[in-house]
């Protein structure tokens, strides 16, 4: 049977498609342009940003070295003064008349009228108005600039191993060795070095260089380079306060130095050529994608990680040793591999098979004890990654801990009051779940690498928001006065502020204004559907945040502060706190609901499990 030719119809659709798809390339190709545009605009304002920053420090140096010549211009002034009134007398004109008349003997006869027509001099000149103490100039108000998200920052990094598995998965890290190294940051065109006091940073590839005594020249070749092509260095001394002395010279190479013991930013200040340069605290951070509060199950005891740290100083070890004997009955004791354990606990301790991680997410309470390189102005990392693994953490009342931690650690004031503290933790529920639950909101709220990057770049002169990752918008809907002002004050009632609210009505916007209030920020959008998810769906598309939260009736004031500090981490679209009758408080991905709205019943939310779409419940 033969078949029909094609109508007209169908090729002409033909045609129309493929005119789409090349005006869909051209689009494409489009955006690239128009994105590289403006990756070049922001680099190039990232510049100017720099720029000024210098000005003003070498305008500073100026006005204070000014300043000084000034002074020394008065005192030569006032010195020539005095030599001037001197020369004036007729004692000084004897003098010089004398002097004149001692190798010609026939100049004595004239030494009477030289001493009576005394030298006529000139008197010294004023000098100068003093320059005028330099001040900053008036602020102009400008158009803000939005700042940029620490993902999009491209880091050049000569780091340990810890270090680049806390800051790789939150922006572009570059990492290389000492040959080839130029052409892979013309390549990548970073934003940042960042060099971190570790040997053998970058898989050892820099050990000669990094290491005690070490030749530094491919450093300085590198750091000499990043100026050049006006890329900011930063030097982050992790090891402080060990060995203070020995990266001074190095870290001389930097713009900006920062050391994780608050205390030592002072002593850096003071040094020579280090007291020019940008230097602050900057603390440990936590990776919450390694170190989190998921776990299958938690046994009723307590964990103590012994490390090199603990066994280096023998006062220290002592005091360790003494609070493990305390609490032998309630305690498991691991040692990391490789850790040379002291002969007196040797029994007892059993090597650390598993990742860290694990270990914590297995355990109810966790023991730290002070350690080798602890300072009153540091705080510990190893208790940082106790807390993001949501584990109860009981420790010595040490200056760190209580200057830093005391709120979100149950601290104990030695041997004597270690077992109870940990007896504690483990007899009373409450008590250990509220210091598991402040000590992850401790680690979230401020000490992720987001945070780090953010401080990183913005004391090298770029504006970068440490929460623009965790910006959310919440959708309402309310058709009523009423309804829009109960759920606008339950939104303002939540510990975290929505970043803005979307407010959809059926009802005049005009209405509703007076309810949303002018102190956040609240668009009244007008809606004519009656489908809840199409309404949300047409929300979502307004809002300009990457998440949106969408607040149950009877939510609770931390709902969104448990969601939304855990969204970047979760590597999931949906982050809720999910009951059997309702699909919210939720925290979703902006995208997500713009595409497919967000539905009524908890049994569509389990249905989207079902088909790949990646959810995390937030306990």
């Amino acid at each position: 049977m033969d078949l029909p030719e094609p109508s007209n119809d169908l090729a002409q659709l033909r045609a129309e498609v493929e005119k789409l798809r090349l005006d869909l390339n051209r689009v494409e190709s489009l955006t690239r342009q128009l994105e590289g545009a403006r990756d070049q605009l922001r680099r190039s304002t990232e510049g100017i940003e720099r720029r000024d920053v210098i000005i003003r420090e070498a305008r500073k140096q100026i006005a204070t070295l000014s300043r000084r010549l000034d002074d020394a211009q008065r005192q030569a002034f006032e010195a020539k003064t005095a030599l001037h009134d001197a020369r004036g007398t007729r004692w000084y004109a004897l003098r010089d008349a004398v002097q004149w008349a001692r190798r010609r003997p026939w100049r004595w006869l004239l030494v009477p009228w030289k001493v009576l027509r005394a030298r006529a001099q000139a008197a010294p000149p004023e000098p100068e108005a003093p320059t005028p103490e330099w001040a900053p100039p008036a602020h102009v108000p400008a158009r803000p600039r939005a700042s940029r998200s620490p993902a999009s920052l491209r880091v050049a990094a000569i780091v340990g191993s810890a270090l680049r598995a806390q800051l790789g998965p939150e922006c572009t890290l570059v990492t290389f060795g000492p040959e080839g190294w130029q052409a892979s940051l013309e390549d990548a065109h970073p934003h940042v070095l960042l060099v971190e006091s570790d040997p053998f940073a970058n898989d050892g590839s820099w050990q000669g260089q990094l290491e005690k005594d070490g030749d530094a020249d491919e450093l300085r070749r590198l750091a000499a380079w990043c100026r050049s092509q006006e890329v900011p260095t930063a030097f982050w001394n992790t090891a402080d306060p060990l060995e203070f002395e020995r990266w001074l010279p190095v870290e001389a190479l930097f713009d900006a130095v920062f050391t994780v013991d608050a205390d030592a930013a002072a002593r850096y200040a003071a040094r020579g050529a280090l007291g020019m340069t940008n230097i602050a605290a900057l603390p440990a951070c936590v990776q919450p994608r390694i170190f989190n509060a998921r776990s299958a199950g938690r046994v009723a005891r307590a964990c103590f990680v012994l490390t090199d740290g603990h066994a280096a100083d023998r006062r220290l070890w002592s005091e360790t040793a003494a609070v493990l004997a305390a609490v032998k009955d309630t305690t498991d004791v691991y040692a990391l591999p490789r850790v040379a354990v002291p002969d007196a606990t040797a029994a007892g301790v059993r090597e650390l098979a598993e990742p860290l991680s694990m270990l914590f997410r297995r355990y109810a309470v966790a023991l730290s004890t002070p350690a080798r390189g602890d300072a009153a102005g540091k705080i510990p990392q190893r208790v940082l990654e106790m807390l993001a693994s949501g584990i109860a953490v009981a420790a010595p009342a040490s200056p760190d801990v209580s200057l830093h931690l005391a709120p979100v650690v149950r601290t104990f004031a030695g041997a004597d009051d270690a077992a109870a503290a940990i007896n504690g933790l483990l007899d009373d529920d409450g008590a250990r779940r509220h210091f598991a639950a402040n000590g992850e909101l401790f680690a979230l709220r401020a000490h992720t690498p987001m945070d780090r990057l953010a401080a990183i770049a913005s004391a090298l002169g770029m504006a970068v928001d440490a929460h623009a990752e965790r910006r959310v918008a919440a959708l309402v809907l309310a058709d009523q006065p009423d309804d829009a002002a109960l759920a606008l004050r339950a939104i303002a009632a939540q510990t975290h502020p929505a970043d803005e609210i979307v407010l959809g009505t059926k009802a005049r916007p005009a209405d509703l204004e007076a309810a949303a209030g002018g102190g956040a920020r609240v668009r009244v959008v007008k809606q004519d559907g009656d489908a809840r998810p199409q309404r949300i769906r047409e929300l979502a598309r307004l809002a300009s945040t990457p998440w949106v939260f969408l607040p149950a009736a009877t939510a609770d004031t931390d709902s969104l502060e448990q969601l939304i500090l855990r969204a970047p981490f979760a590597d999931a679209e949906i982050l809720a706190r999910a009951t059997t009758d309702e699909a919210a408080p939720a925290v979703v991905r902006r995208a997500f609901v713009a595409e497919r709205g967000w539905p009524d019943d908890a049994e569509t939310l389990r249905r989207w499990s079902h088909e790949g779409v990646r959810l995390y419940a937030v306990p």
